[in-house]
C-alpha cells in the first residue's frame, strides 16, 4: 500500500514556536468549507459554547462557493425514483434533510426573490443553482447568529503550518494548531496558535490532518490493500500522483456582445476537440500515446425541440439562470457554470513546463501526489488548471463559434464573471474531489455498499447495501465516479510537452453503482491520534469510495456528524472513539442529528425513500430504524408511512425496540387502528427516555467476538461482516 508521510518529520515541531496570538477554544475547526460550517453550527446547536474556525480564504462554503460548483449535485441512485421537482428527469435517492435542506430552502427562496423562480436555470444536471456569490451570503446568514453572540469566532486567511501533540499518553493527542498568513494576506493577519479540546479538519487538503502527524493515505489504493473488487492491481499504471482530477470552474455571463478573451498561455486547440462535441473529424486525425474511447464531449448546439432543462447543451448542462426564457423575470441575461468535459485536470504526466517548474522547487516534486506539495507547488499546478480551464472558454469563442450556422448562442457573447472580485474573475479555488484519506478507525471499502445485482446501472435494483454499518450517523448514495485520470500526449512527444487530453483509465469509471449506505462514525475518526475528527473530504474511505462520497449535500452531512460527535464528546468529557463503544453517547449523537437539536430540520439516518424530513413521523422512524427496531429486508426501502399497522408488525417492532433498552416497567404499546407512521411516533414517544442497554465489548480489539478484528470488521457490534 502506498502510504503517504506526514507533514513534518517527528519530532513534532510545537505550535509554541508559532510567533503571535494564541487563544483556547472548546472545538477548532480548519476549513469555512461546507463541512466546516455545518459542524460549526451543529455543534453551537448542541451546546458547544467556544467554537474557533480559521480558514484559508474569505468565504464559507467551499465547493459552493470559493470552488464554484454552482449547479448542486444530490444523492442520487439506480433509476428515475426518488425527489427532484416534476419537470427534472434525473431523480434523486433521498428527500433532502439536516441543514442541507435548510441551505437548499433558504438559496430556493433568494433565486424566488431574484429571478422569479427557484431553479432559474432550469439546466439538465440540476436541479437548483445560484450564483456563488449570493451563497456565500446565504452560509454566512445562517451562521450569522452565533458569530454574534460569540459562540463563532471566524479567522481567516490563516492555514496549518505545525501543531502541537501530546505522546505521553497510550495514544498520540492533538494539542494546539498553529496557523499562518497565507500569501497575499493583508498585513493584520498574523500567525495564530489556537489551543482546542478537540479539533476537526475540515480543509481542502486535510492540512491539520497532515501537521497532527496522523495517518492518511492519498493516491489509488490498489486490490491487495482492502480486496475492493474495482480497485487496480497494476502500479505503474496507477502512480502515486493518480487521483480524481481538480477542475477550474467559471462563471460566465451573456455580455450581449462580442468579449472574446485573449489566448491563454500553452493553449492549443488540439486540446478541446472533443469537449463542446464538434465534428470529430479533426480529433480521429490526431493519435495519442494512451488508448483514448473517440466519444464526444457535450453537444455545443442546444435542441430547441426538447423541454427547457431535460436538453442536453454546453449552454444547457449547468446553466444557473436561463436568461432566454420567459420565466425568468428581472434578469436579462444568461448566466453559466462553465464546467464540461475536457475541462478536467488531471494530476499525474503532468506538462513539461509543470514538471519543470515543479522539479525547480524540489527534486521529485512533480512525481509528488498534489495532497503531499507544499503550498507553492501546489500553485504551480494550479495556475496551469487555471490556463486549461480559460482554453476552454476560448475555443468556445473562436472554433465552435467560426463553425456554428447560427450565432444567436454564440459563447462570443459571454464574460468571465466578476462576483469573486479575482484578478482574473476566476474562483478563488479549483473544485477538489479527491483530498487525503483519514486512516481512520474503520476504513470504508467499496465492497461495503456497491450495488452485486450487475456491473451497470441496468442490472441494479433498489436495495440497501450488503452493510449498514452499527455506528452510522448519516446516509448516502453515488456511483463510484471517477473522472478522467488519465493524461494523453501526441505520439511520440516524449517530453509531454505538446498538447494532451484526458481519458479514462480502465476501471476508472462510472458505470458501478452504491446502493442505500450509512456514513458510520469510526470513519471520521483517526486510527492511532486523539483530540481530531475528520471531516469535508478527509474521512476514512479508499479511493474508490471517495469517488463516490464527495458531492454537495454528502460534506454537509459529514460536516453535521463531525460536529455532533465533537459536541458529545466535549459534554461527556471523552474521546470521540469512546463514543463509537457506548450505545448511549452513540444514542446522543443520533438525537443531535435528527431532533434534538434546537431550531434544526432533522437529518436522514436511514436511508428510506419515502418519508420526507417535514413528515410529522421523520423522527421516530429514522430512531427506531437506526436502532434495529424496525423488521425489513434488503429490498425495503420504503417505509410506506401511510401502510395500516398490522398486529404483527406492531408485535414485532415492539420486540425489537424493547431488546435495546434497560427498563423495569415495559412501556404500553399504542393500540387502535393507525397507519405504520403513527405508530412509529406513538411508541417512539413511549420509549425515547427509556435507558439505552449498554453494548458489551468481548474485547479490545474484537467488540463482537467474531474473529474480525475492529478495524477491518465493518459491522463493529454484529457478527459477521454482512447486514443481511
Amino acid at each position: 500500500m502506498v502510504m503517504c508521510v506526514a507533514l513534518l518529520a517527528a519530532p513534532v515541531a510545537r505550535a509554541a514556536d508559532c510567533d503571535g496570538e494564541a487563544i483556547d477554544a472548546d472545538l477548532l475547526i480548519v476549513g469555512a468549507t461546507e463541512s466546516g460550517w455545518a459542524a460549526a453550527i451543529q455543534a453551537a446547536r448542541m451546546g458547544v459554547r467556544d467554537i474557533v474556525i480559521v480558514h484559508d480564504g474569505v468565504w464559507f462554503g467551499g465547493q459552493y462557493t470559493e470552488q464554484a460548483l454552482a449547479c448542486v449535485d444530490e444523492n442520487k441512485g439506480i433509476g428515475d425514483v426518488g425527489w427532484a421537482p416534476a419537470w427534472h428527469p434525473m431523480k434523486r435517492s433521498f428527500y433532502r434533510s439536516g441543514l442541507f435542506k435548510d441551505l437548499m430552502d433558504r438559496i430556493e427562496a433568494h433565486n424566488t426573490f431574484r429571478y422569479g423562480d427557484p431553479y432559474p436555470g432550469r439546466p439538465y444536471h440540476g436541479p437548483t443553482t445560484f450564483r456563488p456569490a449570493e451563497m456565500q451570503s446565504v452560509f454566512y446568514g445562517m451562521m450569522q447568529d452565533y458569530i454574534d453572540r460569540g459562540q463563532v469566532r471566524v479567522f481567516w486567511q490563516r492555514y496549518p503550518v505545525r501543531a502541537t501533540v501530546d505522546t505521553s499518553g497510550a495514544r498520540r493527542r492533538l494539542r494546539d494548531v498553529c496557523f499562518a498568513p497565507v500569501d497575499g494576506a493583508p498585513n493584520n493577519i498574523t500567525p495564530l496558535t489556537v489551543r482546542a479540546k478537540l479539533t476537526i479538519d475540515a480543509s481542502d487538503w486535510g492540512e491539520a490532518i497532515r501537521a497532527a502527524g496522523a495517518g492518511y493515505e492519498c493516491g489509488p489504493n490498489y486490490r491487495e490493500d482492502y480486496g475492493e473488487p474495482s480497485a487496480p492491481t497494476d502500479h505503474a499504471a496507477f502512480p502515486h500522483n493518480e487521483m480524481n482530477p481538480i477542475t477550474w470552474c467559471m462563471i460566465v455571463e451573456d455580455a450581449h456582445g462580442d468579449t472574446p478573451i485573449d489566448e491563454p498561455l500553452h493553449y492549443d486547440d488540439r486540446k478541446y476537440f472533443r469537449a463542446t462535441g464538434l465534428t470529430r473529424d479533426d480529433f480521429k486525425a490526431l493519435k495519442w500515446d494512451r488508448p483514448i474511447r473517440n466519444g464526444g464531449g457535450i453537444p455545443w448546439w442546444p435542441d430547441k425541440g426538447k423541454v427547457s432543462g431535460r436538453q442536453l447543451s454546453v449552454y444547457t448542462v449547468r446553466r444557473i439562470v436561463d436568461g432566454y426564457a420567459p420565466y425568468a423575470t428581472g434578469e436579462p441575461t444568461s448566466i453559466l457554470l462553465c464546467y464540461m468535459l475536457g475541462q478536467d485536470y488531471p494530476l499525474e504526466r503532468l506538462p513539461k513546463h509543470v514538471a519543470d517548474a515543479l522539479e525547480a522547487t524540489e527534486a521529485g516534486a512533480s512525481t509528488k501526489n498534489i495532497v503531499e506539495m507544499t503550498r507553492s507547488q501546489r500553485q504551480i499546478v494550479y495556475d496551469d488548471c487555471k490556463q486549461h480551464a480559460l482554453g476552454v472558454l476560448r475555443h468556445l469563442q473562436t472554433t465552435v463559434h467560426d463553425r456554428a450556422p447560427d450565432k444567436t448562442y454564440s459563447f462570443r457573447a459571454f464574460r468571465l464573471s466578476g462576483e469573486f472580485g479575482t484578478n482574473d474573475n476566476l474562483p478563488f479555488k479549483p473544485y477538489i474531489r479527491e483530498s487525503l484519506r483519514l486512516k481512520a478507525m474503520y476504513m470504508m471499502r467499496e465492497q461495503d455498499g456497491r450495488n452485486t445485482d450487475g456491473p451497470s446501472k441496468k442490472e441494479a435494483k433498489e436495495s440497501y447495501a450488503t452493510v449498514m454499518y452499527d455506528d452510522g450517523v448519516g446516509c448516502w448514495q453515488f456511483h463510484y465516479d471517477f473522472h478522467r485520470t488519465g493524461r494523453a500526449y501526441l505520439e511520440g512527444d516524449t517530453a509531454q510537452a505538446g498538447p494532451w487530453i484526458d481519458y479514462e483509465k480502465a476501471g476508472r469509471n462510472t458505470h458501478i453503482v452504491s446502493d442505500r449506505s450509512l456514513l458510520p462514525l469510526r470513519a471520521l475518526i483517526p486510527e492511532k491520534t486523539d483530540g481530531l475528527l475528520g471531516a469535508q473530504k478527509n474521512f476514512g474511505c479508499t479511493s474508490m469510495v471517495s469517488a463516490a462520497l464527495r458531492l454537495h449535500d454528502q460534506c454537509v452531512a459529514i460536516g453535521q456528524a463531525a460536529g455532533a460527535a465533537a459536541a458529545v464528546s466535549l459534554q461527556r468529557d471523552v474521546q470521540p472513539r469512546a463514543v463509537v463503544y457506548d450505545a448511549a453517547m452513540l444514542e446522543a449523537v443520533r438525537d443531535g442529528l435528527c431532533g434534538g437539536a434546537e431550531g434544526s430540520t432533522p437529518l436522514l439516518l436511514w436511508p428510506f425513500r419515502d418519508v420526507p424530513a417535514d413528515h410529522a413521523g421523520f423522527v421516530a422512524i429514522n430512531r427506531l430504524a437506526m436502532r434495529g427496531a424496525l423488521p425489513m429486508g434488503r429490498r425495503d426501502v420504503d417505509f410506506r408511512p401511510d401502510d395500516p399497522a398490522d398486529d404483527a408488525w406492531r408485535a414485532e417492532v415492539v420486540r425489537r425496540s424493547l431488546a435495546q433498552v434497560s427498563t423495569d416497567k415495559t412501556p404500553v404499546p399504542p393500540t387502535g387502528a393507525m397507519t405504520r407512521a403513527a405508530f412509529a411516533e406513538a411508541w417512539w414517544d413511549k420509549i425515547e427516555a427509556l435507558p439505552i442497554a449498554p453494548r458489551m465489548r468481548q474485547s479490545d480489539t474484537d467488540a463482537d467476538g467474531d474473529g474480525v478484528a475492529d478495524g477491518d470488521d465493518p459491522l463493529l457490534f454484529t457478527k459477521g461482516t454482512t447486514s443481511w
